[in-house]
């Protein structure tokens, strides 16, 4: 039987074993050799490549979804609508129950809101451009001579967002000048100015009429609380609705909201599709019935059919 190698030639021949080359315990950065790393980064690009090319597929499948159901909301939408018409104050209420909203609205805010009887949010045709915010207010109004105000936003291909606001036409008295002493507004100021409020965002106001009172108005609705002598000033002569008709009216503007809710989820996209959305839209935008209607005074008559 042989004799064992003493440990002082084991440990030389480990030292003589060592692969100057091998990676350090530190990491392989340090050994892989300069065409070892490019060939992976050529292979790693390859495979980014692909997986763009599959998710542009994805977002052009998820874009085409939200245009077919788009277009299957807007009667929905119309008919609550025409619901909320009934409701005095329904969009003063609403605005002023919403928590980011409700420190923010002056007192002038919520008298000129009053007379707001229609909020629509229409998205562009298109999906990724953009979407514009449209007020439609009563005949009776004293504050402008305005029918409609409309504040657009666009969104171009590199992510800048263009703001197209809204021109007010004051009515003597009721121009903002709180300066002197005279009104002072926060909402419809924000409606006249192209720069975007809040930061992080393209739009604080814009994001959260979009994305969360206009999906389901009446969820802040039911939770706010508006001073009865504000009911006391509405008329009430015109078929406006009242205990349990206004009740009755409530679960016909929540069934309208599932409605909607239910032709989303039949497009199949579930949670995965809005995230592939939110991907390719670059700012969440959606689509809906164009751009064409703008009127030059910020609104005024060209947003009757859009209206």
């Amino acid at each position: 039987m042989s004799a064992e190698p003493s440990p002082k030639r084991l440990k030389v021949d480990d030292e003589e074993g060592v692969d100057e080359g091998a990676p350090a315990e530190n990491g392989a950065a340090d050994w892989a050799p300069e065409a070892a790393e490019d060939s992976v980064a050529a292979e790693l690009e390859d495979c980014q490549r692909a997986l763009d090319k599959v998710n542009d597929e994805a977002s052009d499948r998820v874009l085409a979804v939200e245009q077919e159901y788009n277009k299957k909301r807007r009667p929905i939408y119309a008919q609550r609508a025409e619901i909320i018409q009934k409701v005095p104050l329904f969009w003063q209420r609403t605005l002023l129950s919403h928590p980011t909203l409700a420190d923010q609205l002056t007192d002038d805010d919520s008298q000129v809101l009053e007379f707001l009887v229609e909020l629509d949010v229409v998205d562009f045709d298109d999906i990724k451009s953009g979407f514009k915010v449209v007020l439609t207010f009563a005949p009776n109004n004293t504050h402008f001579s305005d029918r409609t105000l409309v504040k657009a936003f666009h969104y171009g291909d590199d992510g800048k967002v263009t703001i197209e606001p809204a021109v007010i036409h004051w009515n003597e008295g009721y121009a903002p000048f709180p300066e002197s002493g005279g009104p002072s507004y926060f909402f419809f100021e924000w409606m006249t100015i192209a720069e975007a409020v809040g930061e992080g965002t393209p739009d604080e106001v814009a994001e959260v009429l979009k994305d969360e009172i206009w999906p389901n108005p009446v969820k802040y609705f039911l939770n706010g609380e508006v001073e009865p002598a504000a009911y006391e000033q509405a008329d009430l002569d015109e078929g406006l609705l009242e205990g349990e008709e206004f009740d009755e009216m409530a679960v016909g503007l929540e069934e309208a909201g599932e409605g909607e809710e239910a032709g989303g989820l039949e497009a199949g996209e579930g949670e995965e599709g809005d995230a592939l959305y939110d991907e390719a839209a670059g700012e969440g935008e959606l689509a809906g019935e164009g751009e064409e209607g703008f009127a030059d005074d910020g609104g005024g008559e060209g947003e009757e059919g859009d209206a």
